[in-house]
């Protein structure tokens, strides 16, 4: 009864070891090697198990097949196990080559006629006291070299891990080569005292099953550091930025040379100790943005003992369940002393060019503002004009932002406008002075002089702001000096331009344009009422102006009567316009 509850101990061992691995669905070559030695030891035992309780010969030689099945899957896969685990690089071909062997040595045991031929009669035997079947097999020739092989593999592989554990200088290498060696002394033992002592009872399945469970265990209790894992225990130890380890619960795990410097009272800390509090800090900042079950590091900067630290926070995961925490502290104190000061440097210069950029600007503006005065003390009949405009555009301008939305426009746009509303008359240096300067109303021809201006205007100022770096402002100038005398039905010049084809910032000049004409005094006639030019701009929506522009534009009375009564003057005409003849 004990033999038989041991072989169930020992098939239940296997199973659980296989059931464990698939869900915990490791990918990696030494999992799966690892999962079929779980599965040749489950078999091994079973068959084992089956020749314990065998009735008789025939069903205990059946049973002994199954058991050597799982044997021969059991001892491949587990030294392939420790041979990738250890890093040993076998021979290509010795892995295909056992595995063909071992396939054949299975033919020759299931086969009776060739088994009772190379291997010999295996009979069975009842053990006294115990009331079950051992199998007794012939210590041929086959059987022995076989054996032979198998305990001299296993003694090598011990003699390397155990060399390799004593010569580790890293703990995890240490403990994890210890749990592999044993597993190998325990297998090794159990074969040697089967040749050897030849115990009645079968003891290699279940001592196998119990080497198995040691290694299984340490795959889930501290995720089973290899060799190439003490590697990267190796770069832990050795990086010269802070690397603090803790568990799910933020207790202390492990530092490196590094992040013991920089915090010496993690020295004294055991494993499971709360952290200290300022590290604790560091965690608790980025615990608060972090979404669950993210496994990115999050990144920012903190001030630690006077130096500037670029700080990561990783949550470690397995299998989806978090297990822990990583925190890196990279020194970035030169780094980021030398940011600043390129920041620093940058925005002085960005500033200085800002300023030196505003300045030709102005500089260009004025020129341009002066050329435009001193074209118009040419023309006799409209003093004032250039600056009146201008003062219009910017009282139109507030009206035209509160409906931004409607026309499409911005603050930058408006402002572009109103810088260009003084070169709109820029092209009259083209015209004649005997034409500019005529008192009166112009002959055919010499309309046809003054017409020019526009184009001549808009050529003067394409080649003047070609270099400037406000192309947009380029732009809108060209287009205002260009098409102001353009009208919405298509009957203006230069270009006879309706509707919508005339650029919008034109269509603005235009209505600022005529209405300082209407209320201006001019050498040969009267300054208009206010009446009579507001009515001749809402006459002329649809026809001379764009309704929408000048719909809002009438809006503007108020602003506008209260600016032509402030710049009155002596220099102008003494007339009120409410009082004049229109």
């Amino acid at each position: 009864m004990l033999v038989s509850l041991m072989q169930i101990v020992g098939v239940l061992i296997p199973l659980a070891g296989c059931i464990a691995m698939l869900r915990s669905r490791f990918e990696s070559k030494t999992a799966v090697h690892l999962l079929m030695a779980n599965f040749g030891c489950m078999i091994m035992n079973a068959g084992c198990l089956l020749v314990v309780i065998a009735g008789n010969s025939s069903e205990a030689i059946s049973a002994f097949k199954t058991e050597y099945l799982g044997n021969a899957l059991f001892y491949f896969f587990f030294i392939m196990f420790l041979a990738e685990f250890l890093q040993i690089r076998l021979p290509k071909l010795l892995p295909p080559v056992w595995a063909g062997l071992e396939c054949l040595l299975v033919a020759v045991v299931w086969q009776d006629s060739l088994r009772e031929k190379l291997i010999g009669n295996i009979w069975f035997e009842s053990v006294a006291g115990w009331n079950i079947l051992s199998a007794v097999v012939p210590q041929s020739a086959l059987w022995l070299i076989r054996c032979s092989c198998l305990c001299l593999v296993l003694i090598a592989g011990l003699i390397y891990s155990a060399v390799r554990m004593v010569r580790t200088d890293l703990p995890a290498e240490r403990y994890t080569l210890a749990r592999i060696t044993g597993a190998q002394l325990t297998v090794a033992l159990s074969l040697l005292i089967q040749l050897l002592a030849k115990p009645k009872v079968e003891i290699v399945p279940i001592f196998a099953s119990l080497a198995l469970l040691a290694v299984v265990i340490s795959v889930y209790t501290d995720g089973f550091f290899g060799i190439t894992d003490s590697g990267h225990e190796w770069v832990f130890r050795q990086m010269e930025d802070a690397y603090i380890l803790t568990d799910s619960r933020r207790g202390f795990l492990d530092a490196n040379p590094a992040a013991l410097r920089l915090f010496p009272e993690l020295e004294n800390l055991r494993r499971g100790t709360a952290l200290p509090e300022q590290i604790n800090a560091m965690l608790d900042e980025e615990h608060g943005n972090e979404e669950d079950g993210a496994e990115r590091p999050a990144a920012s900067g903190v001030m630690y003992d006077g130096r500037f630290y670029e700080k990561k926070v990783t949550r470690l995961e397995k299998n989806g369940r978090l297990i822990g925490y990583a925190l890196l502290l990279d020194d970035d104190t030169e780094q980021q002393r030398y940011s600043n000061l390129l920041s620093r440097y940058n925005n002085e210069l960005q500033n200085e060019v800002s300023e030196k950029t505003q300045h030709i600007q102005d500089v260009l503006n004025s020129i341009i503002t002066g050329m435009a005065s001193v074209i118009e003390s040419r023309d006799n009949s409209t003093g004032g004009h250039v600056r009146r405009t201008s003062r219009v555009v910017k009282v139109f301008a507030k009206r035209l932002l509160q409906n931004a939305d409607e026309l499409n426009i911005d603050a930058a746009f408006i402002q572009h406008v109103i810088k260009a509303a003084p070169m709109h008359d820029v092209g009259k240096i083209a015209v004649k002075d005997a034409v500019l300067q005529k008192p009166g109303h112009f002959t055919d021809d010499e309309f046809n002089e003054m017409k020019r201006h526009p184009a001549a205007g808009a050529a003067l100022l394409e080649e003047i702001l070609c270099e400037t770096d406000d192309e947009e402002l380029a732009r809108v100038a060209v287009n205002v000096a260009h098409y102001h005398h353009e009208r919405w039905d298509g009957s203006g010049y230069p270009d006879g331009l309706s509707g919508t084809d005339i650029p919008l910032e034109a269509r603005i000049m235009a209505l600022a344009d005529v209405f300082d004409a209407l209320v201006s005094p001019r050498c040969y006639k009267e300054p208009m009422s206010f009446d009579k030019a507001f009515e001749i701009i809402a006459k002329g929506l649809g026809r001379h102006f764009d309704p929408v522009l000048g719909a809002i534009f009438l809006q503007c009375r108020p602003e506008l009567e209260k600016l032509y009564r402030s710049m009155r003057g002596p220099s102008e005409s003494g007339c009120d316009p409410n009082n004049a003849s229109g």
